[in-house]
């Protein structure tokens, strides 16, 4: 398991808790002691590895269930986390989805959601290595090619 920090395990549950509140996910269905944050926050209680573990699937699940969002509302989502100094949707597709990490390991792109994909994480701010950065510029370019 990699090691995380507070600030990024603080940046995790801001972007948890503002998926959550955008896309409601079902909490009408659920006792306020059930949504998400309420659930986390119990665990961060019980202690800090229980914890890491649940903001983890959790946000493995947000990855997960946005791939079906189309490219504007995926803008529109990394536009609203950044203005409020939230990690955004694209950088956790970055760094916990199993497709990208597919996609880097297969080097090429196979259709136009892993293009989408890779597009966003190339354009997303957050910093990124130079390797990472020629790599993904050089996944579009081929793929836009073909």
């Amino acid at each position: 398991m990699q090691e995380t920090t507070d600030s990024e395990y603080a940046e995790m549950k801001a972007f948890l808790a503002f998926y959550v509140e955008r896309y409601h996910l079902n909490l009408e269905t659920l006792p306020p002691e059930k949504w998400p944050i309420a659930s986390l926050e119990a665990l961060e209680k019980k202690g800090m590895k229980a914890a890491l573990k649940g903001l983890r699937q959790a946000i493995n699940d947000c990855v997960e269930r946005s791939f079906h969002f189309d490219r504007a509302e995926v803008e529109r989502l990394d536009s609203d986390l950044r203005r409020r100094g939230i990690v955004t949707l694209s950088e956790l597709r970055r760094r916990y989805s199993k497709s990208y990490a597919k996609i880097m390991k297969r080097g090429q792109i196979k259709n136009e959601t892993e293009y989408y994909l890779v597009r966003n994480v190339l354009y997303d701010p957050t910093e990124k290595a130079p390797e990472e950065r020629k790599l993904l510029e050089d996944l579009i370019s081929d793929y836009e090619g073909a």
